[in-house]
């Protein structure tokens, strides 16, 4: 038994806007679809669920299920028209948008993406620090200057923050020494005086920057979505697991802040689940086309998110990554993986039919919507 949920808008609950140039090749193509190292890109075509992506794609597009083939096929539509179908083709209602990555000068503009769906954005906190360590003269001065500019996103329509703290230091932030914090920053200045490409890899930097963006979000009423497990290529995944982000929860940090743990939290789902069972303010994502996670995969995410966490601490997403056409494939797929993991639960008499179709569209859609803004 599965629950039809062809008709339920899908809210995509985390991505990243498209390139503004769009693939050329058959690499180019793939390479968006792929976590792993660019090195190794002929791996990505041997993926299962990235065959099952372009063969939706090819059905789709009417030509064959390759990336050279959906290429041309891409091509014969102008950009407008190319956002207009996907959101048409992936009943999309609503996208909320990572713009920290990729850089907003190589990216289609969110003004373009807002007329064809309602866009939310959120303020990438690690982008805003490292932009900002050349002008910084003393560490207060640059933790004030990264909580001004949280301020100015969010002043300017935000509607949330977001960190990748998990993949540079991992989620296990806590209590940060004075002294352990002034060292690293001088280490940071030194970089950015040599000319040094800036990337803030000093976990008690890291951990400041997280603890500020968690006191910024209290005030302004905002979320924060924070990166979990599988979904970039350099992640230690023994530090990505929400359980260890249990000192901020327990020590009052993050009291207060809705704070939304990303793709799943891949292979750490079950964390994810419990965490959200326990405290009422946390969310579990679960993505849907990137990272490239198979049928038996999603569906057993689903499986352990709704076995544990509350219907209303789960929301779907696609984390589109550059192309608009991962939100469209994310939706499909988000719609037939739930569609099963609730049958089952009405098979089993846990959930009324009724009682299903609800929670589908909590996940599809109400939740994200009620989280950023989106109406």
């Amino acid at each position: 038994m599965q629950i039809d949920l062809t008709e339920v808008p899908f809210v995509d609950g985390h991505m990243h806007a498209p390139l503004a140039r769009r693939p050329a090749t058959a690499d180019e193509y793939a390479w968006p679809w792929y976590e792993g190292n660019h090195d190794y890109l002929e791996m990505a075509t041997e993926l299962v669920p990235h065959r099952w992506g372009m063969r939706q794609m090819g059905a789709w597009l009417g030509c064959e299920p390759d990336e050279a083939a959906i290429v041309a096929a891409i091509a014969t539509r102008d950009d407008d028209a190319w956002l207009a179908e996907c959101v048409r083709h992936g009943t999309v209602g609503g996208i909320v948008v990572d713009a920290g990555y990729p850089p907003p000068d190589v990216v289609v503009p969110l003004a373009t993406l807002a007329r064809h769906v309602p866009v939310a954005w959120l303020v990438r906190i690690e982008v805003e620090a490292e932009r900002l360590a050349a002008a910084a003269t003393s560490l207060d001065d640059w933790l004030d200057a990264v909580d001004a500019a949280s301020d100015s996103g969010l002043d300017a329509g935000a509607a949330g923050l977001k960190s990748i703290v998990a993949y540079r230091t991992g989620l296990g932030i806590g209590p940060v020494e004075r002294a352990d914090a002034e060292v690293a920053f001088a280490a940071l200045r030194a970089a950015v005086a040599a000319g040094e490409t800036i990337r803030l890899a000093a976990k008690p930097l890291n951990d400041l920057l997280v603890l500020r963006a968690l006191a910024v979000c209290r005030r302004r009423d905002v979320s924060l979505q924070l990166h979990a497990g599988y979904g970039d290529r350099d992640i230690d995944l023994r530090l990505g697991s929400p359980l260890a982000f249990r000192w901020a929860l327990e020590s009052g940090a993050a009291d207060g802040v809705a704070v939304v743990f990303l793709h799943a939290s891949w292979p750490h789902i079950r964390d994810a689940a419990v965490m959200a069972a326990i405290h009422h303010h946390l969310y579990v994502d679960i993505a849907s086309c990137i990272p490239p996670l198979g049928h038996a995969a999603l569906v057993e995410c689903w499986r352990e998110a709704l076995a544990v966490a509350p219907l209303t601490r789960i929301q779907a997403s696609s984390d589109a990554a550059g192309v608009f056409e991962h939100v469209t494939i994310g939706a499909l797929r988000a719609r037939q993986t739930l569609g099963v993991a609730l049958g089952e639960l009405v098979q089993t008499g846990e959930l009324s039919r009724a009682e299903a179709e609800r929670a589908g569209e909590l996940i599809l859609a109400g939740n994200a919507r009620r989280l950023y803004g989106l109406g």
